[in-house]
């Protein structure tokens, strides 16, 4: 093996080490959040698309931690993104909806 071949490379780590982070991606991110109501039509195991009073929505099993039942009504909070390039909409549940 060539004795300059590691000592390249680690010249090269070296500098790679040395360089500073990268941008950050996607920031910074403003929302406008608002609570809605939405009623679950359809339950996958990938998520759930609801039904409100501004039309069909989907959200994910990931944001929603537990899928609800066809037919059951959520409260969800919805962030969507008003500048930036990150998650353009964000749902998270606050409760069951209240009859």
């Amino acid at each position: 093996m060539r004795p300059y071949l590691p000592v390249s490379a680690l010249a090269l780590l070296t500098l790679a080490a040395c360089s500073g982070p990268g941008p950050v991606v996607g920031g910074p991110c403003t929302y406008e959040t608002s609570i809605i109501e939405g009623t679950a039509r359809t339950v996958e195991a990938s998520g759930v698309t609801f039904e409100g009073a501004a039309g069909e929505f989907f959200v994910t099993a990931e944001d929603l931690g537990a899928l609800p039942a066809v037919g059951e009504t959520l409260t969800l909070r919805r962030d969507l993104i008003l500048t930036g390039t990150c998650t353009p909409e964000i749902y998270s549940v606050i409760a069951p909806a209240e009859d």
